[in-house]
């Protein structure tokens, strides 16, 4: 018969209960509630008979320490499953991101999901580093460049990451599986001039409102198209916006171009949006900003660079995030230094910054011109 004991310098009872082999064990039930711990001694006990006349499985087993802790504790130790789990997950974050990172989530799961296959049914518990590997490596060999696998990759391990701060896994299997190597295909940028004739072959005035921001304001696309009459500060001489990315708030001082187009479409009203009609449109698909901004390019007469991609897709290297290629760029040839540079564009790293610096062959003669002469010889 089970029962309790408490030893000498410990507040915690021990239960006392025979094993299936017959042996005597003493374990802390980690409780100093004498009613609980021989409850707990009980049960213990219980398993290990049913356990000896093979009545019960790991996941019966579990199921009885379960009920055991929800009694005593109040609290479960059953895991949900996978594919609960995630969908959990996702439902949780669904108001803290945009809509479409949240789609970008949804298909991330859904692809592990299917590799996992009937283990998806299984506890979150069960999962293996093995199994993050796999997945990796099923993604890459659909031949999805690696940055795609990548992102993946920490995609799920911001839904495990979660689940061992919540308890709800000892370990987050993701932190043992190395990411794959990163050969990023680079940005190509646009030249001053070039930018002049895209703001000429734009279809309509909000395309030109659009290219000015990305240009003279590094924004990205989507803070570009969601830009607000009341960012604009005309007062102070600057835009200051909070980047949807990373949530940083960024003040940038507006150029001449832009105080004077602002002042042009001001006409038209200075409430709402600056570009309500394109802030509709999303960036992807056929009729979507990314390709509406690729035929301007070539309605400009200029070269889109795409070229094959690291994947399967190929890889265009002049898209609307060059402009913000362009103006960091731009700022270092003009010896602006890179410290300023990443307050402009909101970088927080100077690893980051030096993606989107792409040096002109002048100023790199230039620097040259620095070092001194050798002496007469």
């Amino acid at each position: 018969m089970a029962s309790i004991v408490r030893r000498k310098k410990s507040r915690f009872w021990t239960a006392c209960y025979t094993n299936r082999e017959g042996r005597q064990l003493k374990r802390s039930t980690k409780t100093t509630d004498k009613r609980q711990a021989l409850q707990i001694a009980m049960e213990l006990e219980r398993v290990e008979r049913q356990a000896n006349a093979g009545a019960i499985t790991t996941i019966q087993l579990r199921k009885v320490l379960s009920d055991v802790s929800e009694r005593i504790n109040g609290d479960s130790l059953i895991a949900p499953s996978v594919e609960d789990y995630l969908n959990d997950w996702l439902k949780g974050i669904g108001a803290r991101n945009r809509v479409a990172t949240i789609e970008r989530y949804g298909k991330t799961k859904r692809l592990f999901l299917e590799s996992l296959g009937d283990k998806a049914q299984k506890p979150v518990t069960s999962l293996t580093p093995k199994d993050i590997e796999t997945f990796l490596n099923e993604r890459l060999k659909t031949g999805v460049a690696p940055q795609t696998a990548i992102i993946d990759l920490k995609t799920i391990n911001t839904a495990f990451r979660r689940a061992e701060a919540y308890g709800i896994i000892l370990k987050n299997p993701v932190a043992a599986v190395q990411m794959p190597k990163n050969n990023a295909s680079e940005r190509e940028v646009f030249t001053h001039e070039e930018v002049q004739k895209m703001l000429n072959a734009v279809p309509f005035l909000e395309w030109q409102t659009l290219i000015l921001f990305g240009y003279f304001i590094g924004a990205r696309l989507s803070d570009c198209v969601h830009m607000k009459w009341e960012n604009i500060h005309p007062e102070q001489g600057v835009i200051i916006y909070h980047q949807q990315k990373t949530g940083k708030k960024v003040t940038v001082p507006m150029h001449f171009h832009v105080i004077e187009h602002l002042k042009y479409i001001s006409a038209f009203g200075t409430t709402g949006l600056l570009c309500p009609k394109l802030s509709t449109k999303g960036s992807g698909g056929k009729h979507g900003l990314s390709e509406g901004f690729k035929r301007i390019v070539i309605k400009a007469g200029l070269d889109p660079m795409e070229v094959k991609g690291k994947g399967i897709r190929n890889f265009t290297k002049r898209t609307f995030h060059s402009l913000r290629h362009s103006f960091n760029s731009a700022l270092a040839n003009a010896g602006i230094s890179e410290e300023v540079r990443m307050k402009l564009t909101g970088h927080s790293s100077k690893a980051m910054n030096q993606n989107y610096t792409h040096l002109q062959m002048a100023t790199l003669k230039n620097a040259m011109t620095a070092l001194p002469l050798f002496g007469a010889r």
